[in-house]
């Protein structure tokens, strides 16, 4: 295959050229999906949304409103997914729900809960403010489909990171300047989206003879890890707003492991271990239920929380590594996983306070049930697990003919079958491999050194 097959298979809009002489790490835009992992968190924290003086049953009005909301826009986005195509093309939509999620963060933070309006009205306002956090979610993952494996990574890492540190810089602040700074971040992190899109090539058009399986079992293992972490918290005695600071903790702490694993062993670096991490937390987490004392509760939860971020990030990385691989159109994929997520975190809560209400958690026998079917589930996801072959290529999410059902492999897919055929024959390392296939697409050693985060000597050595 030639390079000028695979420039006009991708499309690029803009060269990293333009940006020569900058640090290695920017442009800084691609941390954007950051501020919209931090808005997600800030918006469900207690002591920041909307304060720690105004009743906790609004508070979880706002908060089902939000989960319910979110849910309904992804998995609209992926049922209109074959007719919308590209859902950076539709800006005008982006830009309304966007300033649906802003003008909602701040009616509802600053208005309706401190004007103790009614828990109905707050949760019908609660559900259109996510309309904007499900739009900039499928737009960052157009983003980071497009960029490749190694930018995906340092770049998801530095997100992670970011994420953290704006989450707690805004707990630092008083009302009502936190909620204020809570409803800019999504505004903020559209901007820098909308830019990021210009800097990596546009995803391929969707031919209409071609469907795409999904990665289902991937995707329902997602959805289990959501299930635990929303049912986190048993032995806690009142675990409403706690788990949105654990998982900010867990964000950051899972992008500061996942960029010291990218610098110190690129050549080998799989994001597997991610996974293969989280099984072990959940099953140590889930041990711990039966057992009481708020230490061990915080524990559980933390473990659990922790878990699913990282299994998380390992699935959006895998999902990201399909949809640049096998050319997948990255809305549906994406919209489904997050939808289903979230639909797994929806009902562990609902469970965890329905439990809790009617008193079972003081049951010891029911706890030791309870952590019996915990484990259960992850064992049954590590099962599943281990039935792929592969991390990308059995997950099942290249283009299938509908006439025949025959695989319809991509130009992109053949150039990297090659590239991995080559890389064998001559025993060539992942990150040797990686710089084969972007010198076949034309890239210079200043853009190889961008995309790789790699030195000169590093790039001539390869």
């Amino acid at each position: 295959m030639t390079t000028t097959e695979i420039r006009s298979s991708e499309g690029p809009r803009e060269d990293f050229e333009e940006t020569e002489g900058m640090p290695q790490l920017l442009p800084l835009r691609f941390l954007g999906m950051g501020l919209l992992i931090a808005w997600m968190c800030c918006a469900h924290i207690v002591w920041v949304f909307p304060g720690p003086d105004f009743p906790m049953d609004l508070r979880n009005a706002f908060d089902t409103g939000m989960r319910i909301g979110d849910i309904v826009a992804l998995l609209a986005l992926a049922a209109a997914a074959p007719r919308l195509g590209s859902l950076d093309a539709k800006r005008r939509l982006n830009e309304v729900a966007v300033a649906l999620s802003v003008v909602g963060t701040w009616g509802i933070g600053l208005g309706l809960i401190p004007g103790g309006a009614s828990e109905a009205a707050v949760l019908l306002c609660s559900i259109p403010t996510a309309f904007g956090g499900a739009c900039l979610f499928c737009l960052w993952a157009q983003v980071y489909a497009r960029m490749g494996i190694t930018r995906a990574v340092v770049y998801g890492s530095l997100s992670c990171l970011l994420a953290a540190g704006v989450s707690f810089a805004v707990t630092t602040m008083k009302a009502p300047y936190a909620i204020v700074a809570t409803g800019l971040l999504p505004l903020v992190s559209l901007l820098c989206v909308l830019q990021s899109l210009r800097l990596v090539p546009n995803e391929p058009l969707r031919p209409r003879d071609v469907r795409y399986p999904m990665p289902w079992k991937l995707i329902v293992v997602m959805m289990v890890a959501g299930f635990l972490s929303g049912a986190s918290g048993t032995g806690l005695p009142q675990p409403e707003g706690v788990g949105s600071v654990m998982r900010v903790a867990a964000t950051g702490l899972a992008g500061a492991v996942l960029l010291g694993l990218m610098s110190g062993a690129r050549d080998r670096m799989d994001v597997r271990i991610l996974a293969k991490t989280a099984a072990v937390l959940a099953l140590l987490a889930i041990a711990l239920i039966p057992f009481s004392g708020t230490a061990v509760g915080f524990a559980e939860a933390f473990l659990l929380k922790l878990s699913y971020v990282w299994f998380t990030l390992f699935v959006l990385l895998v999902l990201a590594n399909i949809a640049f691989r096998f050319d997948v159109p990255s809305l549906r994929m994406f919209a489904l996983a997050r939808a289903l997520s979230e639909t797994g975190i929806f009902v562990g809560i609902f469970l965890r306070r329905a439990f809790r209400d009617w008193g079972l958690f003081d049951n010891q026998a029911f706890l030791i049930a309870f952590a019996a079917c915990g484990l259960v589930l992850v064992v049954a996801c590590i099962l599943v697990w281990l039935s792929e072959k592969t991390v990308t290529g059995d997950w099942g999410a290249a283009g299938v003919s509908l006439e025949g059902g025959a695989h319809l492999p991509t130009p992109r897919e053949r150039f990297m079958n090659r590239c991995d055929e080559l890389a064998r024959d001559h025993g060539l390392t992942e990150r040797e491999r990686e710089i084969m296939a972007l010198i076949a697409e034309g890239k210079t050693r200043k853009q190889i050194e961008q995309d790789l985060f790699l030195s000169e000597n590093t790039v001539k050595t390869h």
